[in-house]
This record gives C-alpha cells, structure tokens and sequence, in this order.
C-alpha cells in the first residue's frame, strides 16, 4: 500500500516542483540593470583644463528597459499596477555626475555616481546596479592658454567728437583665431560719453567658444573685464571757470559791434515805453547809441538735456544796457541781448570759438523780458553761473 501512496506521490512532487520553477523564473526580473553600461564617458577641453562629457545612451537604456517590462508583462505574477509611461519615466530619470569634472588633467582619476528614482524602480521590480564606478582622464592635447591681457592686447577703443557728445568705437585687432571670434562690448551701453567717464568693456564668449586651435581663455568670460576712461578728446566748456579774462573781454568786444541796426527792435521797443515811433519816406529812424554791459550769464547744458533739439552745449549771453534814438530827438533805453554759444576746449586746453559775427537775439525796453529770456527759460535744464562784471 505504501509503495502505491509513493508510487502517485512522486509525479505529483514533480509536477508542483515544476510549476514552482517555472513561476520563479517568469515572475521575477532577470540580471540588474547596470547603470554604468548606458552611459559614455568622454574628455573635452585641454590638459589642465579637461572636462567630463556624459552623454547617456538613450537607445540601450530605454530598450532594455522595456525588455524588463516585457518580461513582468508575461509572468504569471505581472504588477497589474503599473503603466508602460512608468518604465519610460524610470528611464529618463536616470541620470550619471561625475566628481570632479572640469579643470581635469591627464591621470586626474574622478568617480561616476548615478541617481535614479528608487521609488519607482521598487515599484517596478527592478533591480538596479547602481555602484560607482572609477576613472582615469587621458588623451587630453596640450593647449595655450590665454589670459584677460592677451584677449584686450590687441583691442582698439577710440573715441570720437566733442563731450558730452563723444561716441565710442572698439575694434578687435587681434590675429589670435580664437580672439578673433569673440565679442567686445561695454558692460553697460550708453550713445553718448563725457570726457572722464569710465567705461568698462566685456569679453563675452560661452564655454564653447572658450577652446579653439589649441588655444583656451583660462578666465570666466564675467571676469574678462577691462576698463577705458574717455580722455584725448575735444569738451564742450561747462563752467566759467574754464573761460580766461581775455577771452571774455573779447566776446563783450565783440557783442558792442551788434549795435548796428537799431531798425529791427526800435518800433516794438518805442511801444513798450508807450512812445510814437518817427517814420522818414515811410522808413523808421531808430539808432542805436554807445552799449554798455549790465549783465552777463554763462549756462552749461545738464547732462540729461544735453543733444536735445535746440539745446546749445553752452551759452554766453551778453545783456547791454543800450539808448535808441530817432529823428525827433526821442531816445529810449531798453536792453539787448547778444549769444555766443559752444564754446570747446580742445585737447590741448585752448578754446575753440566764433565771435566774428555777433547779432542781437532780443532787446526790450522791459528788464522782465530779458530776464525771462536769458535766464527763466533755462532753469531745470542749465547750469547758470553770473558772471561779476566789474572785472570787465
């Protein structure tokens, strides 16, 4: 009876045992994933001053794992809780850092560490190799490097026009190939420049553009700053005290010699006095008798008004107080206006002027309108200085 019980026994212990196998084998993942056996490790860069390049390999890694997907999928113990958008999640998340990976020389050894989601991989029944793995830089070229002194060796940076109204140029001179393709720029552009102002000048350039023939810039492109103050150029005067005695004297010379027509201010000043003008054959008959200086301002244009529409960079307004006459012995005084404006002090330090040919710009018999015009009108926008006209 025995030998019959063992005899049905036996077949059924290898039928289950079987089964068992075979449950075993397709319910569980096959070999862990290797992280380190889907990514390549490059050098880019020069001895010295090599970097690691990880490019991930994206058609290995995402094919294996849809094998392991595949595999769950027909055992008999699938996970019927996860998607196929998992899997590739799980792929995409795998990523590989090096430490150190830059400033690298030949020999120089550096680790690969890998981060996944662990999460997921649980989730997934995967199972992850993930250990770090060693290596040794090598066949790293030999470069030159080039310092912030050799990248603006060759630069040109001139400047141009009268202050406040000077404009810049930069020319990069350079024979370097790699200089040559790099971009010079003021780190904060404006259009115009004064005289005095510094300007600082980038070199703007990516990491890539850091390495070319041979040659590398050992300097991050922020730090590869060089600073140029406008200077050898010609400057609209902006204080009096830049204006000699002389050259005063001779602009209220030059102003008396205005006092020749006295026809084209005489009939609307004889009104204001509230006089009858004296015509001759239809003509007026007004002339002007000897000018003497009153008053005498010089404006220098703010810097923020300066190269507007009709802003002179400065102004010299001469006031004299002047009579006019007529044919019936009438006389009238009244006020005369007479500009002289841009006055430039070269490079040299002389002044560069033109008081050939005065004019009058306005004359009235009221104290208030003159005041008005040359001094009211350009508060806010001028610098106004009274000159002291018992020196002259």
């Amino acid at each position: 009876m025995r030998k019959w019980i063992l005899f049905l026994l036996i077949p059924i212990i290898v039928a289950v045992s079987g089964v068992g196998a075979y449950v075993v084998v397709n319910a569980t993942p096959g070999d862990a994933l290797i992280l380190s056996d889907y990514f390549e490790i490059t050098y880019e860069g020069y001895n010295g001053t090599g970097k690691v390049d990880i490019t991930r390999k994206d058609d290995m890694l995402f094919d294996e794992v849809d094998v392991i997907r595949l595999e769950q999928k027909d055992s008999l113990f699938r996970n019927k809780e996860v998607t196929q958008d998992e899997y590739l999640r799980f792929a995409a998340g795998i990523e590989a850092l090096a430490e150190p990976d830059e400033n690298l020389k030949n020999g120089d050894e550096f680790i690969i560490s890998y981060i996944y989601d662990k999460e997921l991989a649980k989730k997934l029944h995967i199972s992850v190799d993930d250990a770090m793995k060693g290596y040794t830089v090598e066949g790293l070229t030999d470069g030159q490097p080039l310092g912030v002194d050799d990248l603006f060796k060759d630069l040109s940076v001139e400047f141009s026009g009268t202050s406040p109204d000077i404009t810049m140029t930069v020319t990069n001179n350079s024979t370097n190939p790699l200089i040559q393709s790099l971009v010079f720029n003021p780190v904060e552009y404006k259009e115009k420049y004064s005289a005095g102002d510094v300007v600082s000048i980038r070199c703007f350039f990516n990491d890539n553009e850091r390495l070319h023939d041979n040659y590398y810039i050992d300097t991050p492109s922020a730090e590869c700053i060089r600073e140029y103050t406008v200077s050898g150029t010609d400057a609209y005067v902006s204080s009096l005290d830049q204006i000699p005695k002389e050259v005063i004297s001779e602009a209220i010379a030059a102003g008396k010699t205005a006092f020749v027509d006295a026809n084209e201010y005489g009939v609307r000043i004889f009104c204001e006095a509230h006089l009858v003008p004296v015509y001759i054959n239809q003509k007026a008959t007004f002339r002007y008798l000897t000018p003497s200086l009153c008053a005498a301002y010089f404006k220098s244009v703010n810097p923020e008004e300066a190269g507007k529409l009709g802003n002179a960079y400065n102004v010299l307004d001469l006031v004299y107080n002047v009579q006019i006459t007529q044919a019936d012995g009438v006389t009238c005084g009244c006020e005369a206006v007479v500009r002289f404006t841009d006055i430039v002090q070269k490079s040299d330090g002389s002044l560069e002027y033109d008081f050939s040919n005065p004019t009058i710009m306005s004359a009235s018999h009221n104290n208030s309108s003159i005041h008005k015009i040359v001094v009211t009108s350009y508060e806010g926008k001028y610098s106004i200085e009274k000159l002291d006209i018992s020196k002259y």
